[in-house]
């Protein structure tokens, strides 16, 4: 048997790129992209059926409210969401700041093999116990998206308990 990797819910539209509001209902749909599956969560407004590629989908509603406290994502998530993050040259913002964090938190380290230079334009961290490497690009955020950005690593750092 063969396992797939799927990302969680944004709890986003994405053809809005809105937050879900407590009690909306939406639609998710995992799609053949190449060798991918990637997932899209819409609005009920943006549902016209299964696109043409499509694996699967449901339906689902947000929760009308935090049924607990937020706690700390697990190690393990964080790892992935970086993961994820460093293969979307649209999203280096966000897995820089995310991997800053990694290190701030004792989680990744400097690779001690790589020697940094000045004109190098990537991070090179590790995680001991797994032996996982990333390279992570150095992109600093501007001041205009950053709102945004805090706003995404909110939901990647923390879940509902």
């Amino acid at each position: 048997m063969q396992e797939y990797t799927i990302q969680r819910s944004a709890r986003r539209c994405q053809k809005e790129n809105r937050p879900f509001e407590p009690d909306e209902r939406y639609y998710s749909v995992v799609l053949q992209k190449g060798s991918e599956l990637v997932r899209l969560d819409l609005g009920k407004q943006h549902w016209n059926g299964p696109p043409e590629g499509t694996v699967g989908w449901w339906a689902s509603q947000m929760p009308a409210k935090p049924t607990g406290k937020l706690t700390p994502a697990p190690t393990q998530v964080l790892l992935d969401a970086l993961e994820r993050l460093c293969e979307q040259p649209e999203e280096c913002e966000l897995a820089y700041l995310l991997s800053l964090l990694l290190v701030r938190r004792r989680i990744l380290t400097e690779q001690e093999d790589i020697a940094p230079t000045v004109e190098d334009t990537h991070l090179h961290l590790s995680h001991g116990q797994h032996g996982r490497r990333f390279t992570v690009q150095i992109c600093y955020p501007n001041s205009e998206s950053a709102e945004q950005l805090q706003q995404k690593l909110i939901e990647l750092l923390y879940c509902e308990s």
